[in-house]
């Protein structure tokens, strides 16, 4: 009775008052951080079964399969050409039912289209999914999140994902649930082709450290005299005595019908420097060490560990913070190779924006480096970052590393002489054990931060 006057209430609305109605709905979200929010269930069912799709059988379904196949082994034993028929009819309707409910595997048209930006770890991503057939869809997301909503099409169903964890990560194939009129088959059939969705590193708050901001100069930095890059603002001006003929803007001149002439201003773009350690040995040094396997979507999972999540984090908010204050940030690793596949096309604040945006797009991927122990274990730099250290004299150089001995701390501190805006990040998991290695940067006048990289982005400034 309920449902038929919500039906006739569906039918009589106005269709601006139903439409407002929709949108008032609460949006589902699921968040795969808060482990309380849901409960797995695991499936009874025997692994052969599941394996052959035997699992879309009701249990009226087995029993006339099971009918089936003992009135075929009577009519076998007692030579009863009746119960043959009769027992074959009951099999091949159980089989029929089976493979019309298998053949639905990937029919239906289901269409996600993601509604938010890229999102970034902890951020929130809102999909859509779409269905113009007549289905009832579940829709399946990635471990960690538990059921998928529901929804009967045809419609459309928006929800919201909050992904702890960087990665590229697979949403889909969604499920159908199908069944026959006769109740011999129930189930799920995957069906849908499935969306992978890259999401970036988190951006860690920076505010909380307050004498980080003493060094990561903002808006004024494009004029300081550590501005090396530059580039010309064109611009166009009336002709004055003595302005030479060949400033002469012909173009301009017949619009404006008279003589006008270019007037190249000088504009300065600071640069800045981001060297993170990526080798798998300094950040899973020991036991200590929570590694992690960070979703590659359809290719293989990337290792990580927990330290190396908190320095990519720790990169991108200085990143994000270099870039707005008018930086152009160049990203490597030890061995000077770019952590970015794209090229600097232009040196503009437009550019600096972009530099910061294709690195942190590019964490979505960033892998630990296995290739091995360095051949010198006191030198920390490979040649190629060595020299382009020598073009960055006056600008801010930020280093993050996850592991640094004495005799790496020593090296690393003859370079105070090329190098003077330094500021050094060792993330570790006992930083009262480095004290040595403190004291070998102290004569640097570096900024120097020992930081507990185990207890993540959101507690190692005491949060």
């Amino acid at each position: 009775m309920g449902w038929k006057s919500r039906t006739s209430f569906k039918n009589c609305s106005p269709a601006p008052q139903s439409a407002s109605w929709h949108r008032m709905e609460k949006i589902p979200r699921f968040d795969s951080r808060n482990a309380l929010s849901w409960v797995r269930s695991e499936n009874s069912t025997p692994a052969i079964l599941r394996r052959l799709r035997l699992d879309l059988l009701t249990v009226r379904g087995w029993c006339v399969l099971g009918a089936g196949i003992f009135l075929v082994f009577l009519a076998f034993m007692f030579g009863r050409h009746e119960l043959m028929a009769l027992g074959i009819s009951l099999v091949v309707l159980a089989g029929i039912s089976w493979a019309l409910a298998l053949g639905l595997r990937g029919r239906t048209r289901i269409q996600r289209q993601l509604l938010s930006a890229v999102p970034s770890a902890g951020e929130v991503c809102r999909v859509q999914l779409h269905c113009l057939e007549p289905a009832t869809i579940q829709e399946q997301l990635p471990e960690g999140f538990g059921r998928g909503p529901m929804l009967d099409t045809p419609g459309e169903l928006e929800y919201e994902l909050i992904f702890g964890r960087r990665g590229i990560h697979q949403l889909g194939p969604a499920q159908q649930i199908v069944s026959d009129t006769l109740g011999l088959v129930r189930g799920m059939v995957n069906t849908g082709e499935t969306l992978e969705i890259p999401v970036r590193s988190e951006l860690m708050d920076l505010h909380r450290l307050a004498s980080l901001g003493e060094q990561m100069l903002t808006g004024d930095a494009r004029h300081s005299r550590s501005t090396t890059a530059d580039y010309y603002d064109v611009a166009i001006r009336d002709y004055q005595q003595g302005d030479s003929i060949r400033q002469v803007h012909w173009k301009a001149s017949a619009r404006q019908g008279k003589l006008m002439v270019r007037q190249e201003n000088h504009v300065a773009t600071a640069q800045a420097l981001l060297i993170l350690d990526t080798k798998f040995e300094h950040w899973c040094h020991s036991g200590v060490d929570l590694r992690l396997s960070i979703p590659g979507g359809s290719n293989e999972d990337l290792p990580s560990s927990r330290r190396f999540e908190t320095a990519l984090s720790l990169a991108s908010g200085i990143g994000l913070r270099y870039s707005t204050g008018g930086y152009q940030l160049s990203f490597r690793d030890l061995s000077g190779a770019p952590l970015t596949s794209q090229h600097r096309q232009a040196t503009s604040d437009a550019a600096a924006d972009s530099d910061f945006d294709s690195f942190h797009a590019a964490t979505a991927e960033l892998a630990l480096d296995a290739s091995g122990p360095d051949t010198n274990a006191s030198e920390l730099f490979g040649d190629g970052l060595h020299k382009e250290l020598l073009g960055f004299r006056d600008e801010p150089v930020i280093m993050i590393f996850g592991e640094l001995t004495v005799a790496q701390a020593r090296w690393l501190a003859t370079l105070a002489r090329t190098v003077r805006l330094a500021e050094v990040f060792i993330l570790v998991a006992h930083p009262e054990r480095y004290d040595s290695v403190q004291q070998e940067l102290a004569g640097t006048g570096w900024k120097v931060h020992l930081l507990p990289g185990t207890m993540g982005a959101a507690g190692m400034w005491g949060g």
